[in-house]
């Protein structure tokens, strides 16, 4: 008693007002994670034998906070044991907490951002002040993002929603041994719910504010009765209106539609093999983000006099503005156990792209600035795993993986003839070009326990990386006149003369060794300290925005060290978690998109280059907690310093913040539920803080292009019936209605294209569990 009373006070300093967050009781099983949902196995198909059957629900949670299992490490650990700054999230947490897209999870992960700047379509990814800038269709995040353990190289391909999910995982700090390539910053590992022998399922359907309809479900379970072959089937769709108005249309901007659909098969034919066929698709349209025009004119005007409106819920845009993704792939994953002492792991995998885009480019009711793109992207990628059973005293795991990519692309962008009084200008420019990956790499990694408290991991992967790029870019020469103003885009639309104004046909290879060692020592039972010295790279690449040649550019592979050290540990009985870490980057030939030297002479142009050295130091703290079983609460504290050390083509940015790199991230928050005489009641929810954040890299005192610390609060109410099979949830996300700004951009046509965060959204959903 003296325990828990005390647990409740220390805590209460640190989680005082945090409103609560997820119902760790309606879960399958009693292991919660860090934003409080319970955590299933986490690594889909048994390794050995049939697949375990879930777990029986349980009416009431165990006071401590169970077992987190993670695959950090390519194994199944559990996370207060992995010697890896990692923050999980279950599927139950993500349901329960009306996560719908993939970027909602940063709010849960210490300095961790992801604003979108379109939509649902492309998370813009900054994990411990590394990120990327670049807004070409081309550009390679630094944060790897895995779906069921297959490497997704497309941003387009990365903003799929969220359902049915086993568990997320969130790796900070470089990845490239294990993780691979692209991984500099850290990796984002999704694995959906896998087929069992059990009959298990959900549905769920839901309506909220701005039309919002939301239908999901997923039924798995066995075919047949040998126990040899198990399905599951998942879905999808969400569709609603958008935040914003549009003063030109006299309506909304636009809405969206979100549709997906999943499809695994596991075959068990032998009690030493298991394969899963996992087939998916996403099909989404929508709008995207509005940019609001900032005019930097006298009394706000941009340079044709127009005038934003001060609502950042309305716009004024003439031009279509849509977006069609439509997403497809498939995989197969077997595990074979080799004498009881290997097991071999095989992932094979297709994945496809095509997206359709058009935006008004002016930001204004005038025809000044029109995109139109198409993109088609399609990878094939295989990895081959050998490890030796974890438990002996030295284990191991030894890889290879290949990859490859077909890229194409055809953007233009044209200003149009306008009304009376608006731009009298017309132009027109298109780029085309097709872009081909090769990547192959070797690895393995290194565990040896030298005593019962003190291990050491090493790892070492290699990596080759060709790339092929074509590019063509054409430019009116002279006046531009249009036969068919319904289809701009096409050059056959044009009725003037085009010329060739830029030209790319090139190759190169890129090789880098990349590595981590890890030495982990257990302090006492429940205290456990590692160090940890890492080196990861992102791949080179090329400028795929450049339509003129003095644009065109090759960056180099960008290199980051992290010098880190981490403490986990568990108090009283397990109800309190408490786990921190502290970084150095040492960031190396960073690819910036910026000013760089016009290669032609003349002024300088905004172009993919490397920019330079930077540095970041950080500090990190995670704290769980369940001091009694109705009391769940939870924090994360982020600090962060980043500095460019050299900056060689903007001396003048030297000290600089990396972009959209906060200092601060905070997110409390936790869950209280009252029990009634059939089922209970719960309250949720969770308050997050940003404080500064600067969009530009090279001009941070510009007060346009920075947005100031802000706090964001959302809050739900739920009833659970007694058999937690139903689930009936009200939710407000951004409930004091806080405006903020997710991007501004350096002026266009004389004002600040601005993007604002979403508004106060209120919503009611109900699930039903088999």
């Amino acid at each position: 008693m003296f325990k828990r009373k005390t647990l409740v006070v220390a805590l209460g300093g640190v989680l005082a007002g945090g409103v609560l967050i997820s119902p760790a009781w309606a879960a399958d099983n009693t292991s919660t994670d860090a934003a409080g949902g319970a955590s299933a196995d986490a690594t889909g198909p048994a390794v050995q034998g049939k697949p375990k059957a879930k777990s029986a629900n349980k009416a009431v949670a165990d006071t401590n906070l169970g077992t987190v299992t993670v695959t950090a490490r390519r194994r199944k650990e559990s996370i207060q044991e992995v010697p890896v700054a990692v923050t999980a999230l279950s599927g139950d947490s993500i349901k329960n907490n009306e996560l719908r897209v993939v970027n909602d999870i940063t709010k849960y992960v210490p300095n961790f951002t992801a604003q979108s700047t379109e939509g649902r379509e492309r998370p813009r990814w900054f994990l411990r002040g590394v990120g990327s800038n670049d807004p070409s269709d081309l550009s390679l995040s630094p944060i790897g993002v895995y779906f069921d353990d297959v490497y997704i190289n497309s941003v387009f391909g990365q903003g799929f929603p969220l359902f049915d999910l086993d568990h997320i995982e969130v790796l900070r700090g470089p990845q490239g041994t294990l993780w691979g390539k692209n991984t500099i910053g850290g990796a984002v590992s999704l694995t959906s719910k896998k087929p069992t022998f059990d009959v298990d399922g959900y549905g769920k359907v839901g309506i909220g504010q701005y039309n919002s309809r939301l239908a999901e479900a997923a039924i798995g379970g066995p075919i047949g009765s040998n126990d040899v072959l198990a399905a599951r089937l998942s879905v999808y769709h969400e569709n609603g209106d958008s935040f914003y108005t549009n003063t030109v249309s006299g309506g909304r901007f636009g809405g969206f539609h979100d549709n997906a659909v999943r499809f695994q098969l596991l075959a068990v034919p032998t009690s030493n093999s298991d394969f899963l066929l996992n087939i998916h698709g996403r099909n989404y349209t929508g709008g995207g983000d509005p940019w609001h025009a900032q005019g930097a004119g006298a009394n706000g005007a941009n340079q044709f006099g127009f005038v934003g409106s001060s609502d950042p819920q309305t716009v004024s845009l003439n031009a279509p503005s849509s977006d069609h993704i439509a997403s497809y792939g498939g995989s197969l994953t077997a595990h074979w156990h080799i004498n009881s002492a290997l097991t071999l792991t095989s992932i094979t995998a297709l994945e496809g792209l095509n997206r359709w885009y058009q935006d008004d480019e002016d930001y204004s009711p005038y025809d000044a600035a029109r995109s139109h793109d198409t993109l088609a992207s399609h990878q094939f990628s295989q990895e081959f795993r050998l490890e030796s059973p974890q438990n002996d005293r030295l284990s191991w795991i030894a890889g290879a993986h290949f990859f490859t990519e077909e890229l194409s692309e055809e953007g233009a962008g044209g200003g149009l003839p306008d009304a009376p009084g608006g731009p009298s200008s017309t132009y027109y420019h298109l780029t085309e070009l097709t872009q081909h990956t090769q990547s192959a790499a070797v690895f393995g990694s290194v565990k040896y326990r030298f005593t019962d408290r003190f291990n050491l991991t090493g790892g070492l992967r290699y990596t080759i990386e060709r790339k092929t790029i074509n590019l063509t870019g054409l430019q009116n020469s002279g006046p531009v006149s249009f036969s068919d103003v319904n289809n701009w885009w096409d050059p056959s639309s044009i009725t003037s003369p085009l010329a060739v104004s830029a030209r790319q046909n090139q190759t190169n290879t890129w090789r880098a060794p990349t590595w981590d060692l890890t030495p982990e020592y257990a302090i006492s039972n429940n205290v456990r300290a590692y160090i940890r010295y890492a080196r990861g790279f992102r791949s080179g690449g090329y400028n795929g925005s450049a339509y003129t040649q003095s644009t065109v550019s090759t960056v180099t592979p960008e290199y980051l060290t992290d010098y880190e050290a981490g403490i986990k540990s568990e108090w009283f009985d397990k109800r309190l978690t408490v786990n921190a870490s502290v970084f150095h980057y040492d960031y190396r030939d960073i690819q910036v998109f910026a000013l760089a030297p016009n290669p032609l002479g003349g002024a300088p142009v905004s172009t993919l280059s490397n920019a330079g050295q930077g540095r970041a130091d950080g500090f990190e703290l995670e704290l769980k907690a369940q001091p009694t079983n109705s009391l769940y609460l939870f924090a994360n504290l982020g600090l962060l310093n980043t500095r460019y050390t050299e900056f060689a083509n903007v001396p003048t940015a030297v000290g600089n913040s990396f972009a959209r790199s906060p200092h601060t991230t905070i997110d409390v928050g936790g869950e209280y539920r009252v029990p009634l005489p059939v089922g209970s009641i719960a309250v949720g929810g969770d308050i997050n803080y940003r404080s500064t954040e600067y969009f530009s890299a090279t001009r941070q005192t510009i007060p346009q292009l920075w947005q100031s610390g802000y706090t964001v609060m959302n809050a739900h109410v739920s009833y659970v019936s007694s058999n937690q099979k139903y689930i009936l949830t009200g939710y407000v996300t951004n409930l004091t209605n806080k405006v903020y700004k997710k991007l501004e951009l350096l002026p266009s046509y004389g004002a600040y294209p601005v993007l604002y965060g979403d508004p106060r959204v209120f919503g009611l959903t109900f699930t039903a569990r088999i």
